[in-house]
């Protein structure tokens, strides 16, 4: 990827000598065995779910009440992608994959148990990223068989019909709110450019190319300010590139372009904000497959740090509240486990 300025200028990138806060220990989440990285959700007062795919293709929950995990449960119904879960921002937890039939089954977490599988029909060709649009809408998408875009809106008690946005893309698409009832989703094009598109109330504003370089599929999180995002691809090189988007109109002008922040990367990034400007971006690093991570502080990244263990695919990092952040990994043993920091 090229290098640009990035970020704004306050979310410049300085390679200093880290001054971290305190993690915690890795804690269990459990004996059962996983086939795929956990997708997680913050619920309420530093609670937060969890869900994988288990080894019978089913779709497997636990639940974190701030210091310790329960038992994983299994919903049952047949899937063949990771899960992707989002807080509908009204108490309730959307967890959706892709099904057996190209569908798309989800369940939901409310008032403390989870409600049985249901499958929708459609032609996904991965599994859906799921985000939330606020006041109880949770908006999933994933990569159609045509390589577009297609999208569906729940409303606290039903879905949409799945809308499709023509693309040509190579990946699934991972996407965030703006924290202002808006969806930004990001994708790989045949050209290995990052291409976005934005839900913006009932419609989407249409796919804009970022450029930039990406040797894996890109991702995104909120950046703790209302209206803007902030996206992230592996670049060719393995190490982490960054890109702001500064909300207003939708173009690519608003888009402060790729930077990058370092590191040596095997896997997506999944970051959180755990206040205004300030973020955690967890990765599984090339040399030893640990977890690391890098902060940025509001005004400066600190560099990557490593937390530990081994991991296998993409971890997941979600806002606890009280300027706290969980990040959930698979180690090699298939099991799932859990940090929280700083």
């Amino acid at each position: 990827m090229k290098l640009r300025l990035v970020l704004s200028c306050a979310l410049m990138v300085l390679m200093a000598l880290p001054s971290f806060g305190a993690w915690g220990a890795f804690v269990s989440t459990g004996s059962t065995i996983v086939n795929s990285e956990p997708s997680c959700a913050p619920t309420s007062g530093g609670q937060a779910v969890c869900a994988a795919r288990s080894l019978k293709n089913t779709i497997v929950v636990n639940q974190f009440n701030g210091t310790t995990w329960g038992n994983w449960k299994t919903i049952a119904g047949a899937v063949t992608s990771a899960p992707s879960c989002a807080s509908d921002g009204n108490s309730k937890v959307i967890c959706a994959a892709r099904a057996t039939n190209g569908g798309m089954a989800y369940t939901v977490f409310s008032g403390g148990t989870w409600a049985r599988a249901v499958k929708l029909t459609a032609q996904l060709s991965t599994g859906p990223s799921c985000a939330m649009l606020g006041g109880g809408r949770v908006l999933c998408a994933a990569r159609g068989t045509n390589g577009g875009l297609v999208s569906s809106v729940y409303n606290g008690s039903a879905w949409s019909k799945f809308d499709s946005q023509d693309a040509t893309s190579t990946t699934a698409p991972n996407c965030t709110s703006d924290d202002n009832g808006r969806v930004v989703c990001v994708m790989l094009n045949t050209a290995s450019s990052i291409i976005a598109n934005r839900y913006n109330a009932d419609e989407w504003d249409g796919f804009i190319d970022l450029g930039g370089r990406g040797s894996g599929a890109p991702t995104c999180s909120d950046f703790g300010v209302n209206n803007q995002v902030v996206c992230y691809a592996r670049g060719t090189g393995s190490s982490l590139f960054g890109n702001l988007y500064n909300g207003g109109a939708w173009s690519a002008s608003q888009w402060g372009g790729w930077s990058n922040l370092g590191g040596l990367i095997s896997s997506q990034a999944s970051c959180a904000a755990y206040g205004t400007k300030l973020l955690i971006c967890g990765t599984i690093e090339i040399p030893d497959s640990a977890l690391y991570f890098d902060q940025f502080n509001g005004s400066t990244w600190l560099g990557f740090a490593k937390l530990g263990q081994t991991a296998v695919g993409n971890p997941s990092c979600i806002p606890l509240g009280g300027g706290k952040v969980l990040c959930a990994i698979t180690g090699v043993d298939s099991k799932v486990r859990s940090i929280v920091g700083p």
